[in-house]
């Protein structure tokens, strides 16, 4: 009687085990957020990663913007024209599908000058 009870306990707690590990697996659990890393200082050029595939992207900073289509491993690279490293103070993409990141920028040593003179 005692084996078979105990067997129950042991079976009961594999399965919930085996449960929590195969929702732990699911593709949305692990999906990455949206970010965005800039990759060119004037005109400012931004890359999206994380995006869902296809999806259109407008990104702005500064009072300006630009639009970009995500390829399907979800990045696209985009340079906002008019727009650089020393006039933004963040980076704000926006999907079509809900997608969001946001990047503050920290001015560059280079800039404090520009700005004084």
């Amino acid at each position: 009687m005692r084996t078979a009870a105990l067997l129950g306990v042991c079976v009961t707690a594999a399965v919930v085990v085996l449960g929590f590990t195969m929702l732990g697996r699911s593709p949305a659990a692990h999906a990455a957020r949206p970010a965005l890393h800039l990759v060119g200082k004037g005109p400012l050029t931004v890359r999206g990663e994380h995006f869902r595939s296809g999806e259109r992207v407008r990104v702005s900073t500064a009072g300006k913007a630009a639009r970009a289509k995500a390829n399907g491993n979800g990045v696209f690279v985009v340079t906002i024209r008019g727009a650089t490293r020393c006039d933004a103070v963040r980076v704000l993409a926006r999907g079509s599908a809900g997608s969001y990141a946001v990047v503050k920028v920290l001015p560059l040593p280079a800039c404090a000058a520009a700005r004084s003179s």
